[in-house]
């Protein structure tokens, strides 16, 4: 498997064998970036969700964690059946243990 480090803004190109071994990174942190990938790639999303408000009819919105990759299409369905209709403040949790993880889904920003 080959891909490109994001942990930091070296981007270094590393590979990954069958055996787990990990060529082409600079520091450990790609390492285990490579290692992660390899066997349960995690992700944090980002989107938006609808809201009764005229003055903000989205509302931006993230994952607090990362979640498997592998579970963002659920979570994406889930995220399309949102509507919020109370005011919400940055940090608030839209969503609770989303997609059957411990990871909350939180608004980025505040419902004047």
């Amino acid at each position: 498997m080959e891909l490109v480090c994001i942990v930091c803004p070296k981007g270094c190109h590393m590979t990954v064998d069958e055996n787990g071994a990990v060529t082409g990174n600079t520091c450990k942190k790609g390492e285990a970036f490579a290692r992660s990938e390899a066997t349960c790639p995690m992700r944090t999303v980002c989107s938006t969700v609808a809201t009764a408000f005229e003055s903000m009819p989205v509302l931006p919105v993230r994952t607090d964690g990362e979640i498997p990759k592998s579970k963002i299409g659920e979570l994406m369905q889930l995220i399309n059946g949102i509507r919020v209709t109370e005011k919400l403040h940055r940090g608030d949790v839209v969503a609770a243990s989303v997609v059957g993880t411990d990871v909350d889904l939180i608004a980025t920003a505040t419902i004047y």
